[in-house]
């Protein structure tokens, strides 16, 4: 039962990382490649309650995994520091696009997506650094 819980979990990281790049890539290339106003950017969805609730979902469900780390004080801290690196380079890039879209014409659907996964990406960083000393604090 260990061994499936820890493959559950690294296809758990696996799944969010690769969302989380490909949303990274979709931005990127909006913001690389839309530079006239003939050009369509490209969209993540094609419905924003979708998106919005795809990406309330992801957090809700990371936040509830990282509130309930199993495993060794080593372990969780190792996890937490991952999983902790992940949602700051998100946030960090989210951040960055949204920053830029501001002089981009693109629809306010996008840039309420970029807020809302900007604003659950630095919840999770908080609570994976808070995760990470609370481990650091028992361990010792």
């Amino acid at each position: 039962m260990k061994w499936f819980m820890i493959t559950a979990e690294w296809l758990l990281f696996l799944y969010v990382f690769i969302c989380l790049l490909s949303f990274n890539l979709i931005h990127l290339g909006n913001l690389l490649y839309v530079d006239m106003p003939h050009e369509e950017p490209m969209t993540v969805t094609t419905s924003f309650a979708h998106t919005s609730l795809f990406i309330i979902g992801i957090g809700v469900v990371c936040f509830l995994y990282m509130k309930y780390l199993w495993g060794s004080s080593a372990y969780k801290k190792s996890k937490a520091l991952i999983w902790g690196s992940l949602f700051t380079c998100h946030a960090l890039a989210s951040c960055f696009y949204l920053f830029m879209r501001y002089g981009l014409i693109w629809n306010q659907h996008e840039a309420m997506e970029l807020l809302l996964s900007t604003l659950i990406s630095f919840i999770l960083s908080i609570q994976a650094v808070m995760k990470y000393y609370v481990c650091k604090m028992t361990e010792t």
